[in-house]
């Protein structure tokens, strides 16, 4: 090879090594700044949010960033929220590992402009099918609500409620209704 073809790919490749290097330590350096803002408030309500998130990145331009958002998405959807509920209830108190999923998604979210996100609502079987479909979709709603005033665009998200419809536990024992009443929250 060529000495210029050499120089050329070095600058290229630092280029792209820079870029993903800029974006983690954005993206990390975000986090751990707000999980010190947040470090206080561990049980805020979702229905009431304390504090508005702090965008950190820049918008993706190019396929190196397109590929690391994409990462980003999988690792996302491979592990989803996955928020529960008390008994016909959708209100909900989030933990700090749950508060920093959303700011991930919601990061996510601000930096990919052709991304959404799909919130579905599940219950438990006790209760009427109707009443059922109603509080997952209101449970579905009030996170859509609380991702809203935390900067994402309502378009970009769409609630739906399976209600009793896709358990993934046994409704027979109280235990097996706990895990079925939640939200699952995933990038589409």
């Amino acid at each position: 090879m060529s000495k210029k073809l050499l120089y050329l790919l070095g600058i290229l490749l630092t280029i792209i090594v820079g870029t993903l290097l800029h974006w983690q330590y954005s993206c990390d350096c975000g986090i751990r700044s707000r999980n010190k803002e947040t470090a206080k408030a561990d049980n805020s309500v979702v229905a009431v949010p304390d504090e508005k998130f702090v965008v950190v990145n820049e918008p993706a331009s190019d396929s190196a960033d397109a590929e690391t958002l994409l990462a980003v998405r999988l690792k996302l959807n491979a592990n989803p929220l996955i928020l529960y509920y008390e008994i016909s209830q959708s209100e909900i108190s989030l933990n700090q590992e749950e508060k920093q999923k959303l700011e991930g998604i919601s990061n996510y979210l601000i930096n990919v402009p052709d991304v959404g996100l799909t919130i579905t609502g599940h219950t438990d079987n006790k209760g009427g099918r109707d009443d059922n479909i109603k509080l997952g979709q209101e449970r579905a709603e009030r996170i859509k609500a609380y991702l809203v005033q935390n900067g994402i665009a309502g378009s970009k998200i769409t609630c739906t409620s399976k209600g009793p419809d896709e358990p993934i536990a046994e409704n027979s024992t109280p235990e097996g209704r706990a895990k079925n009443r939640r939200t699952v929250i995933l990038i589409k």
